[in-house]
């Protein structure tokens, strides 16, 4: 696991960091395969800040009925609610998948993250 974090004063509600990291590592390992990395970075940008975790494993599907990524419904509803922010997903074209929250600079003052490394 890898961390590129110069950004860590921003809000992000409670368990947010924690489930992105997990479905990284759930469904981006393959038993068979390669080891896994994983990346998390944080980047301020004009209007806030992205908490990027990106995985080299298996590539996210959208199209996979068979998922019915709660976790990921649950955090993108709790971003939208409290820090007006955003959960993008994107497979690479090969292997892995990039995870990306956006944080708006307006969001509410309750919310901290710290990432320790």
């Amino acid at each position: 696991m890898e961390f590129d974090t110069p950004r860590t004063r921003f809000r992000l509600p409670p368990l947010t960091l924690q489930p992105l990291v997990e479905n990284a590592v759930k469904h981006g390992m393959n038993p068979d395969g390669a080891p896994l990395h994983i990346t998390v970075k944080t980047r301020l940008t004009k209007d806030g800040s992205e908490i990027i975790v990106e995985n080299d494993g298996a590539r996210y599907d959208p199209a996979d009925d068979n998922e019915p990524y709660i976790a990921l419904n649950n955090i993108r509803q709790r971003l939208n609610m409290m820090c007006k922010g955003t959960l993008e997903i994107t497979p690479h074209e090969e292997d892995g998948t990039t995870v990306k929250a956006t944080i708006s600079d307006q969001a509410g003052e309750s919310f901290k993250i710290m990432i320790i490394t």
